[in-house]
């Protein structure tokens, strides 16, 4: 079997797409590759056909190891499991075996009552079993309720004396590499730290607790193995963690974690390795470096971790294969091209190109340039020529102005697809805007209007001033980030501490910055840390809105709001005072529009383009006002609204020991993808097509195709990134719901403590002893203090509702 057509194969079992809770589009829990003799790609021969052979020894040691598929053990239990019913034994010799499949069911599913009356001395049977009997296979008890994870049954074996560190199996395995092989967190925590079990055990291939745990693709088996088994860790010390010991284990073909990793196409795996101090140059028996195997498994996140990593693109396999030859025989070099071109490299050769600009002086063109593009596209559009000549002027310049940007500008600091919505530019849009109004306004309106609308230029004056003061404030406000966590000692800790809570999952662990997720945070891909109660990115503040800054945001929003109010209706003044028009040269215009067209053309334009911005600014205050009206941020709101999906939370709580969860497993679900926006905007748009369509009802299938189709067309515009920037997609749902008549689910609305109650939360931060004053409306959180139900909050440590300072 070549490589390409096992991960044809294998592609219908890969890895599912979820959203998670540590912001983003992560891989299901198990990945199971179950071919016993994988064909992968290697590199002896001359030629592309020759350089694949079989390396059955690297699947073997992956899906071997001597353990049962749980398919397997289900298989079995269903076979032989009793429902809680014992067999009397009045012949050992004949019902030997009966007996032993009923222990061992009895083990698979948790039954404790059979489990007792075979294994425990009793009146009805004087001479029990033996609990570390086993099955024809020579599995133990302990390592069929480790299997299935029942933990329960498995601390009750333990208790009556069974051993649960002894291998069983074809490869000699331990309930511990059996449990670690499948993510079974809590099974593995109970045997190391209960049961005192050995970590350091290895099966007959060598495959260790470490590999074992990659295997499983969990990545919270694969964080509390790294995170808690720290050799090179003082339990006292709280130095940050340069590497940890141990992290670079290799199998018998000197394969490491990461190696295993990048070949399961697991990003999640290896960002954790990574960031733990994995060495990612370091290569195999054949030569492969982990970036071979993640080329071999043609997984563009792997590989795009990797090279940013800092990995060795140039190294060569033993046979002198390089990257460029790995991702040719994998059919996967255009990916390959693309990587290589946003790490800033030349495709080709892989060497770093040089930039035309420092980060500086990128982001301060990115900010710029409007300045300048602005108002050179309002002149040609007031200009005397031809239509068809202006239509070119603005083509060629808006292309121009692309190109400055996606060619020079942002490579220089910004990578991937979203790099323009999150760089400067927009920023730079509004600000142009507003340098433009207030050279209209100080050169134009106040020589015309300024005796007679007095009062309208001092409220200019005052909302333009503090809209210039909130809008810089919110755009280098820290938002609320969170601090990644270093220390040793508390990142176990923190693990400890959700495995008792049975939370130890990605909706409540940040597997990137290493903390327990406070309740209404959301994990930004590109600052890498958590932002406190986070409300959405703002492209026009070029920042985050999160805890700190969103009451600053809202300020700044109305204030604007107000501003542009002021200055239209001076604009009106302006053009009442230009000379008057005739009727026949005004058409469809009002007078005053009429004068402003023919007597300021300029002016006539720019205003029509603050009227743009009135509308989507408008928009977004009445958004906000009913979120924050209902104690809800942008983020929460959204994701009420999203259509159900596949989530996984890496979650492995055992299946015996059930323990309530909090209301949070369902609260929000970040994306992490490369594509964060798009793969998100998916999601937007078959929920507002839904919203759309849902209130229409035709019975007629031609009319209500005529209807859904133009519906469908209104979710795809509505749902693009232009709309979602203003707010106009969540405004559809926002009406939908009013016309309706929807309440909006009040379970979901954890944080609604009425109209009243929700706004004195947001506008006053009382510390404990203080009263409602205007200091306290102008007070803004050093960290993350807040108020929720009047009670003083910490966001960045609020993990339960009700839990405050």
């Amino acid at each position: 079997m070549t490589v390409p057509e096992e991960r044809e194969r294998n592609d219908n079992h890969k890895q599912t797409s979820a959203t998670t809770a540590d912001g983003a589009t992560e891989q299901s829990n198990h990945n199971e590759r179950s071919s016993k003799d994988m064909t992968l790609y290697s590199d002896s021969g001359t030629d592309k056909e020759s350089s694949r052979m079989s390396i059955s020894s690297m699947q073997a040691l992956k899906d071997g190891s001597g353990i049962f598929e749980p398919d397997e053990a289900i298989i079995i239990a269903e076979s032989s499991h009793t429902n809680g019913e014992t067999t009397k034994v009045d012949d050992p010799a004949d019902n030997t075996n009966s007996i032993i499949k009923q222990v061992v069911a009895a083990a698979q599913y948790g039954d404790i009552k059979v489990l007792k009356f075979y294994l425990t001395k009793s009146t009805e049977n004087s001479n029990p079993l033996s609990p570390n009997i086993t099955d024809s296979e020579g599995i133990t008890l302990v390592h069929w309720a480790a299997l299935n994870n029942k933990l329960t049954a498995m601390k009750f074996l333990v208790s009556i004396g069974a051993d649960p560190d002894v291998p069983a199996g074809d490869m000699h395995a331990t309930p511990l590499l059996w449990a670690v092989r499948y993510g079974l967190v809590y099974i593995a925590d109970w045997l190391i730290r209960e049961a005192k079990v050995d970590v350091n055990v290895v099966d007959k291939n060598g495959i260790g607790i470490l590999l074992a745990s990659v295997f499983s693709s969990n990545v919270m088996m694969v964080l509390y193995i790294v995170w808690t088994l720290n050799d090179n860790g003082d339990s006292e010390s709280s130095t940050p963690i340069v590497g940890l010991a141990g992290i670079d284990t290799v199998d018998p073909k000197g394969r490491t974690a990461l190696h295993w990793a990048a070949y399961q196409g697991d990003f999640l795996t290896v960002d954790v390795l990574l960031a733990a101090g994995s060495n990612s140059d370091l290569v195999d028996a054949d030569g492969f470096t982990a970036l071979h195997w993640g080329l071999v498994s043609n997984s563009r996140s792997v590989v795009s971790s990797l090279v940013n990593y800092k990995s060795n693109i140039s190294a060569k396999t033993k046979e002198g294969k390089s990257a460029w030859n790995v991702a040719s025989d994998m059919k996967c070099s255009s990916m390959w091209y693309s990587i290589l071109k946003d790490d800033g490299r030349n495709p080709v050769t892989g060497e770093k190109t040089k930039r035309f600009l420092s980060e500086v002086s990128a982001k301060c063109i990115a900010f710029f340039l409007p300045y300048f593009t602005l108002p050179l596209a309002i002149a040609i559009l007031v200009s005397p020529i031809m239509i068809a000549l202006k239509i070119f002027m603005l083509l060629f310049l808006l292309i121009a102005q692309q190109i400055i940007l996606t060619r020079i500008v942002l490579p220089s600091y910004r990578k991937g697809k979203m790099s323009l919505l999150k760089s400067s530019f927009f920023a730079g849009v509004f600000t142009a805007s507003v340098f433009i109004c207030l050279l209209i306004w100080v050169f134009l309106l106040i020589p015309y209007t300024l005796g007679d609308e007095n009062v309208s230029h001092l409220i200019l004056l005052l909302a333009v001033t503090g809209m210039i003061f909130f809008f810089f404030k919110a755009m280098f406000m820290d938002p609320g980030y969170i601090p990644k966590e270093i220390d040793y000692k508390i990142i176990s800790n923190t693990i400890y501490e959700l495995l008792e809570m049975r939370q130890f999952d990605s909706n409540h662990f940040c597997i990137h910055s290493l903390i327990r997720k406070p309740l209404r945070s959301k994990f930004s891909k590109e600052n890498k840390l958590n932002i406190a109660r986070f409300d959405h990115y703002c492209p026009w503040v070029n920042n985050n809105i999160g805890v700190r800054n969103h009451k600053v945001f809202i300020a700044f929003a109305a204030s604007l709001e107000i501003a542009i109010i002021c200055w239209a209706s001076l604009t009106f003044e302006y053009f009442d005072e230009l000379p008057g028009m005739t009727a026949k040269h005004c058409g469809i215009l009002s007078e005053d529009l009429c004068s402003g067209y023919y007597g300021s053309k300029f002016v006539f334009c720019f205003f029509w383009w603050i009227m743009l911005q009135f509308v989507w600014l408008s928009i977004l205050l009445i958004v906000q006002f009913i979120q924050i009206s209902k104690g809800s941020t942008t983020y929460e709101f959204s994701h009420m609204h999203k259509l159900a999906s596949n989530e996984t939370t890496f979650s492995s709580v055992p299946s015996d020991d059930p323990v309530a969860f909090d209301v949070r497993n369902e609260e929000v679900a970040d994306v992490i993808s490369d594509n964060e926006i798009d793969s998100d905007s998916e999601v937007i748009e078959a929920n507002i097509s839904q919203t759309l369509i849902s209130g229409t009802s035709n019975d007629d299938p031609r009319k209500k195709r005529a209807i859904t189709l133009p519906l469908m067309f209104m979710s795809k515009l509505v749902s693009s990134r232009l709309c979602r920037m203003v707010g106009l997609d969540q405004m559809v749902i926002l009406t939908n719901d009013l016309i309706q008549e929807k309440k909006l689910d009040r379970p979901k609305l954890l944080y609604n403590y009425g109209f009243r109650q929700n706004w004195s939360d947001f506008l006053f931060l009382r510390r404990i002893g203080d009263v409602y004053s205007f200091r306290t409306l102008v007070a803004l959180p050093i960290k993350g203090e807040s108020n929720l139900n009047g009670d003083l909050v910490d966001y960045y440590k609020l993990y339960s509702v009700g839990d405050p300072v």
